[in-house]
């Protein structure tokens, strides 16, 4: 629970201050997290409105407007919730370990489907809402091209990798095209499926592969 209430806090990932300054205010910060994530396990977040939100959590929207100023800020909470989970498993991936570079990359792509897949509330937000407000779209945007340097500062950590003009850009291209494919699959078929996930590993490897050599040494 520490993790939900503090997921749109973290200065690193919070592109402003949320209100709260006592442990009521956090509790009920909590609680309207937590009753969005669960209407996001049933329903599109189309179907869901800030006023349901606060009615379940039993809070007055009057006191819910000092914690969130509508509802496309509590599903950014939910949304930095999955980026904060996210990162802490792709930082994990340094106690494995790789043959190729390319292993690499499919694993990061593998822990991606993993967290997402694990809670039913996550795809249908991440891949199933279009965000509107365009401070939470370039918050997004930040949190894919930290989870793009995560992944060649990994490679960088296990082979040795040529380094070049632009490679911060070409690594944030090749993490779109992943989360592309996986936004296909789950708009077209309702889920991150097997085969979109393996295609979405050629795909990313492919061009990739066009910057990197096929057998980079280890380091």
């Amino acid at each position: 629970m520490d993790k939900l209430v503090d997921a749109s806090l973290s200065p690193e990932l919070a592109s402003r201050p949320f209100k709260f300054t006592s442990r009521q205010g956090r509790n009920r910060r909590t609680q309207l997290l937590t009753i969005a994530l669960e209407f996001l396990r049933e329903k599109s977040p189309e179907e869901i409105s800030f006023a349901d939100i606060c009615k379940k959590a039993k809070i007055p929207r009057p006191s819910a407007y000092h914690f969130f100023p509508n509802v496309e800020a509590i599903f950014h909470g939910i949304r930095l919730l999955h980026a904060e989970i996210l990162i802490e498993k792709s930082v994990s991936l340094k106690n494995e370990t790789f043959v190729t570079w390319k292993d690499y990359i499919e694993r990061s792509i593998e822990v991606g489907v993993e967290v997402t897949k694990k809670e039913k509330a996550f795809p249908r937000l991440i891949y199933g809402y279009r965000v509107s407000h365009p401070e939470m779209r370039q918050v997004g945007q930040e949190l894919d091209a930290r989870l793009a340097n995560l992944a060649r500062a990994g490679l960088d950590e296990r082979f040795v990798i040529p380094s070049w003009k632009d490679a911060d850009q070409v690594f944030a291209v090749a993490f779109s095209i992943a989360d592309s494919l996986l936004k296909h699959s789950y708009r077209s078929y309702g889920d991150l499926t097997f085969w979109m996930v393996e295609e979405t590993k050629k795909a990313t490897i492919a061009y990739l592969s066009q910057y990197l050599p096929d057998n980079c040494k280890r380091r």
